[in-house]
């Protein structure tokens, strides 16, 4: 997972400082929040899946025909923002 946190260092500035840093993971959904995105964190047991959605893009594991399970709720959080960045470096958002 340190290389996921090190990627989300090089693109947002924001340091996750290991697997239970919920505090600096969450500044990510914020930034997504505010430019437009909805962020679905659903939780059970053995399952934990985040996807997020825009109105000009819509879901966007759907866009993909993936299911947003993750081994973690803050490594799902960590993933779907940096989809996003890659859709925003290409026009997609």
């Amino acid at each position: 997972m340190n290389e996921l946190f090190e990627k989300i260092r090089e693109e947002f500035g924001i340091e996750i400082k290991g697997k239970k840093d919920m505090t600096n993971a969450w500044k990510l959904v914020e930034m997504l929040e505010e430019k437009g995105w909805v962020v679905y964190i659903i939780t059970a047991k053995g399952r934990k899946q985040v996807d997020a959605w825009h109105p000009n893009f819509g879901s966007l594991f759907a866009q993909f025909g993936e299911n947003p399970d993750f081994g973690s709720v803050l490594e799902g959080i960590c993933n779907v923002a940096l989809l996003v960045r890659e859709l925003e470096k290409h026009g997609k958002v």
